[in-house]
């Protein structure tokens, strides 16, 4: 990470709300990381996403999904401050853990419509939710499409399961036109955009659970993204 991102970081750590046992040991965790990594700008970029990060990640975005949602008639001028404090802490730790430049988070998803930011905090609530195949069950185990399918339902826009079907039923856009919420796809696999081209969470395959994931520069030719709204 770079020493600007650490800097970055460093001081988002001072936002946190430490009124939680749970939160208090991952805002320590991650500025006892900080501080090692600060003298040292040439360490591997990787940032491991540890059990008790992906909880916080999740139980918090659950919180701000199911605030959004509670919100919905609320004049559209005062809906970019509903949980904004909370919108930020996340985005904060996304970024930090994906290597990624948390202004240019915070202020995507700050930015974005209610309907993309409920399903966008409605997909990151089910973060180290086992994946299985061909599962359905939010909270409990998921496939790549219907972590999309949930996400998306949960802010009242419901597309069909399956990676191919949501391909083909979505509405192209460019790479740089990225919005929150988009889909990420390629033959056999879809993801959730996070605002930016390359971060994304997703239901993997494999002995693994639903999780963020930084998209290797390498691939970003051949993946292909598009919306499930007009």
């Amino acid at each position: 990470m770079s020493p600007k991102n650490n800097a970055r970081f460093a001081l988002s750590l001072s936002t946190l709300n430490l009124r939680t046992p749970v939160r208090f040991l991952v805002a320590a965790m991650l500025a006892a990381v900080v501080m090692l990594s600060v003298g040292s700008p040439n360490t591997a970029h990787a940032v491991p996403v540890t059990e008790r990060a992906a909880s916080w990640i999740a139980a918090t975005s659950r919180e701000i999904a199911l605030e959004l949602r509670r919100s919905r008639n609320v004049p559209e001028v005062e809906q970019q401050a509903i949980a904004g404090r909370q919108i930020d802490e996340v985005a904060s730790l996304v970024a930090y853990l994906l290597d990624a430049d948390a202004e240019q988070l915070r202020s995507v998803w700050t930015a974005a419509s209610l309907t993309r930011k409920i399903a966008l905090f409605s997909a990151l609530s089910q973060v180290g939710v086992p994946y299985r195949i061909n599962a359905d069950a939010p909270f409990i185990a998921l496939d790549c499409s219907a972590l999309t399918k949930f996400a998306w339902a949960q802010a009242g826009v419901p597309i069909d399961r399956g990676s191919q079907y949501q391909y083909a039923r979505a509405e192209r856009v460019s790479r740089d036109s990225v919005q929150v919420g988009d889909l990420v796809w390629y033959p056999g696999h879809i993801m959730f955009s996070l605002g930016v081209p390359e971060l994304i969470v997703h239901a993997r395959s494999g002995e693994r659970s639903v999780e963020i994931h930084r998209i290797d520069s390498t691939r970003l030719s051949w993946m292909r993204w598009v919306s499930p709204i007009q």
